[in-house]
Order: structure tokens, then sequence, then C-alpha cells
């Protein structure tokens, strides 16, 4: 870490002290519980600086954890790493939009729009850093930073929170690592201000839903933190309905820029944007990695990893423990008792039959979502209508007068879960709702009645929010299936200072998230995992044996027939 540091210097005649700034590095070795994760997942391997066999000693290995590299010839002989060089016409935009604002002018807020892997993440983490770190937004009062805030709606890679959300985060200090390193909210230099869940990756799945969610996180940043710089990141689907959704974002936030990260169209795209922005419009040359060890299906596997393994030290700090989550005692949620822990489950877009919904959550993650009134339950219930039209506001609930009347909307499946019928593919009112984060279902007791989760979620936040009387949904929809936690004890087991030492280090070069990529679909290597006969939700593949017919994930297929970048 390099930080300037001001100082006196002489001047040439020793005479005449000057104001200068003096370079100092402070080095500090990578989080080492972080790198131990790849005794979970392999996923994690081949990301870290080995030293060459033989060149240093093994304590020095362990101690160092980086090397000083001038270009890419000097990168380890099996990293895959591509030094970081902003296109011309990158720079020359940044530099404009990170000028010093006068008083009077409106403050900046720039989206990001354009095809997958065309660099929005990119271009948004630089553009980021430059205002956390450029004279642009310091005022004669402030010496330090302003913070940014990040509108983050790409729920298939989001930055801070995990896969399947959105949300409008707050951060003070530059971004320098990549999403499973600040997957967890609470550090000092990062703040969830509000988060939604959609329950899926792609805005697909319910666009409507997607819709709302995105512009009540603006109605939040408006009352919350107007006045601050807005980057606002949007997700790859840039045709059809994925336009259509685009230009309403565009045509309601009023953005001062808005930047579409490819010259190569798609030209109805880039028709539509225009039309629909009132300010500035910037088109920019994408910039496309040459090669990826890990795809976007990857990268949402190790940022889910990671945030069920964060832990907090005494000062507040992220940590992760590196053992199997099966070693963590879970958090037992009682759903039979009326002080019940949660009010119950809600499917989005397909209800599970009752007799089978116990069997469809066991061992998936779940969102935890906090209701904020019970207006947020008017769409699921058209019974309920006059009596949530008169409920209390959102600051506070009637706890016994609102639990007693929402137990109206409740179903029992045979174990006896809670959870409120929904045959019309209906949600949560995001303007009353929000997602305090995910839990992994880990079982289900039915003899005590309990439901064992794992969350890395604070007690604290989850007590607050009973405390303000508010009810607590667990919400379960298409997330990626958590095929991470089932296989981390054989990997574990499997893991050894001498196996490690003889792993083999060779990093494969990936197709990307697109059409072609079903790394999310491949089961893991079984060869680097111990014996498999007793682990729940695992399957094994010998040789060329193969899945039956339509044992796979059965995906729908939307715009059919459409091609070039953006289809989805």
């Amino acid at each position: 870490m390099t930080t300037p540091k001001r100082r006196k210097v002489e001047t040439s005649e020793g005479s005449r002290p000057m104001s200068a700034f003096a370079l100092r590095q402070q080095l500090l070795s990578a989080r080492p519980s972080l790198r131990k994760l790849e005794r979970l997942s392999p996923l994690f391997r081949s990301l870290w600086h080995e030293p060459e066999a033989g060149s240093r000693s093994k304590q020095a290995a362990k101690r160092d954890t980086y090397k000083i590299i001038c270009n890419t010839d000097d990168a380890p002989k099996r990293a895959l790493i591509q030094d970081l060089r902003s296109h011309p016409a990158w720079n020359k935009k940044l530099a404009g939009l990170t000028k010093v604002r006068q008083p009077d002018q409106q403050p900046l807020s720039v989206m990001l729009c354009g095809p997958k892997s065309s660099g929005k993440s990119t271009f948004g983490r630089i553009l980021g850093n430059r205002l956390l770190t450029g004279a642009g937004q310091q005022t004669r009062n402030r010496k330090t930073p302003l913070s940014v805030v990040v509108l983050d709606l790409d729920p298939g890679q989001p930055e801070y929170t995990p896969a399947g959300t959105v949300a409008l985060v707050e951060v003070r200090e530059p971004n320098l690592g990549p999403s499973f390193t600040h997957i967890a909210a609470g550090e000092q230099h990062v703040s969830i201000i509000r988060c939604h869940s959609i329950a899926s990756v792609s805005p697909a799945s319910d666009p409507e839903l997607y819709l709302e969610c995105a512009l009540d996180l603006y109605q939040r940043y408006q009352s919350k933190c107007k006045g601050l710089p807005l980057i606002i990141n949007t997700p790859g689907w840039v045709l059809g309905t994925g336009l259509d959704l685009l230009t309403e974002l565009v045509s309601t936030i009023r953005p001062t820029e808005v930047i579409y990260m490819s010259e190569d169209g798609p030209k109805d795209t880039v028709e539509g944007l225009q039309t629909a922005c009132k300010g500035a419009f910037t088109l920019l040359p994408s910039q496309q990695s040459e090669f990826t060890s890990r795809t976007a299906a990857h990268l949402r596997s190790m940022q889910a990893l990671a945030y069920f393994h964060t832990v907090r030290n005494p000062s507040n700090k992220l940590a992760w423990n590196p053992t199997p989550l099966s070693s963590s005692p879970p958090l037992t949620v009682s759903y039979r008792d009326k002080n019940r822990g949660v009010l119950g489950i809600v499917s989005y877009e397909y209800q599970p039959p009752a007799d089978l919904l116990a069997e469809t959550i066991n061992g998936s993650v779940l969102c935890l979502v906090e209701a904020e009134d019970t207006k947020a339950f008017s769409r699921l219930t058209k019974e309920s209508e006059g009596l949530l039209a008169a409920a209390p506001g959102p600051d506070k609930m009637d706890v016994d007068h609102s639990a007693a009347d929402l137990d109206g909307i409740i179903s029992r499946t045979p174990e006896g879960i809670p959870y409120i019928p929904n045959s019309d593919a209906q949600t949560l009112d995001p303007r009353y709702s929000q997602t305090l984060g995910m839990v992994l279902l880990r079982g289900i007791d039915t003899e005590n009645g309990v439901l064992q989760i794992l969350t890395p979620i604070p007690l604290e936040r989850i007590e607050a929010a009973k405390v303000a009387g508010h009810q607590l949904v667990l919400v379960h929809g298409k997330l990626d299936s958590p095929g991470w936690a089932y296989t981390e004890d054989l990997y574990y087991q499997s893991f050894s200072g001498a196996e490690a030492d003889a792993r083999d280090d060779t990093v494969e070069i990936m197709d990307e998230d697109t059409e072609s990529d079903r790394s999310d679909e491949e089961p893991e290597n079984p060869e680097l995992a111990g014996d498999v006969s007793d682990t729940p939700w695992i399957e094994v593949l010998q040789g060329h044996e193969k899945r039956p017919v339509g044992s796979r994930v059965w995906r729908v297929r939307r715009d059919l027939g459409r091609a070039g970048p953006g289809a989805e």
C-alpha cells in the first residue's frame, strides 16, 4: 500500500525549506485466511504468487505473498496476468468526468450500459477510484475525499453484495480487489445503504420487479445521498426487454452522463438510449480481456463461498474462516411456535407444491428479507387489501396486531413449515421491504420444528429488525445452486501440504459467461475430492458416464433467433 506523506524538504542551498510530498510504501501481505480458502475449492487455487521451486525457503514463501511485476513477462509462469491499460478514449472521458464541479452544477451521475464483457465494471471501478483519490472531489473546507455512491444494478455480477441482488452502496476508499474480497458489508469504507433481491441472477426472471427495485434504490439515493457522485452499473442485457428496462431507467433517473461501452452497436440499442437520454451520451470502445481463468459462473461461486465464510475480528475487519461450513454450528430458527423466527417462506416465479417445498428449499440459498410494513405483503393476497391499506406507516409496525393478521395468509406444509402461497408469481413490495442478506438452509429438523441456517448477517442486524417490530421472510427463487458448499468437506479432507505442493496449478483459459459457457453445469473434478459416497446432494460421474436426459436444470430461452452482443 502506498500513501503520500507531506514533509519539509531542503533546497540545494540548504536555507529555504519547501513543501513537497515524500512517497512512503507500506507492504501488507495478502489476508492469509482468504488465501486458505483454496482448501475448500479449487477455484481459489492458482491465484497467488507462488515462488519457483528452490528459489526461496519455504518460510519466506509463506511470509511473502507479493512479487513486484513491472510487465507481464515478470509474472509467474503458471499465472495469467494482463496489465490494465485504459484505452485513450477512456482516459479522455475519465479526465472530463473527474474535473472539479462548480457549486451550481448538478452532481455527477454516470450510467454505464453495454453488452456483456464490454468493460462496464472496469470503467466504473476506475472512475470511482479516480473520484475518491483525485482533486475533483476536494473542497476548500474538506481535505479528505468525499465518498462515492454506487448503484449496482447487475444481479449477475454485483460488486459488494451477493449474486441475485441489486444495491445502493456508499464507498469511501478505492476498490482494489475482486468482488470476493469485499462481498460482505460492515467495514468502515463500504456501507450498504439499501439492498433488494430479485432471487435470480438475471433481470429476465422478473423485469417488473427488477425495475421497481432499481427505482426504489434511486429514490433512497435522492433522499439520503443527494449531492454525492453516483455511478450506475447495469447488466449486459441490451436487446428486447433488456433495452426497454435500460431506456426506462435512463428516462426516469436522468443521469448527467450515459456511457455505452461499445462502438459496434447494436444500432437499435444505441438509438433507443440516445432518444431516452436527456444528458450527455457517449460511445466508448469496449475493452475485453484477452483471456480469463474464471468465468462469471465461477466468480459467482467464489463470491458466494467467500460471503458465507466471512467472519469479523475484534477490530471489525473482514476475515475468512477456512474450514468447511459443516464445522460451524448453525442458527436454529423455530417455525412452529407463535413467536417463530420468520413469518414464512415466499417462492418467487414458481410455487412448489406444499408436500415438495421442504425438499425444494433444503440445502439451498435463500434471501432473508425484512418487511418494514405490512404493505409489503399486499400483492400476495387479495383478501387482505383492505386490512393492509390501513396498516401503520413504515417507521413502526404494531407487532401483535400485524403478526396476528398476517397469520391469515400463512399456509403450512406437511412438516409444519409456514409459507405464503404465491400461485400468481407475485413478489414483496420493494418500497416496504429490504434484503438483509443470504442464508444457507443447512437442514430442517422436523422433530423439533426448527430450520438450521448459516449466514454471515450480523445477529445485531437481525435483532434490530425484530425489535422494530418488522417481519422477516425467507425468499426462495432461482439463485445458483450452492454446489461449492456441498463439496467443501471433500476438498478439505483431500487437501494437505504435500498434495498442495504437488498439485497441478495449470490455469485453463475458459469461455466467458456467454451462451457457450456451461461451467455452472459441469461437475467439479472428482479426482481432487475424497470419498463422496455418504455426502448428500453429490453425484460423481466416472469416465465418460453422463447424466440421463432431463436431469439438468431446465432453462427458459428468450430472444430466440437474435444474435449479436447483448443477446440474453
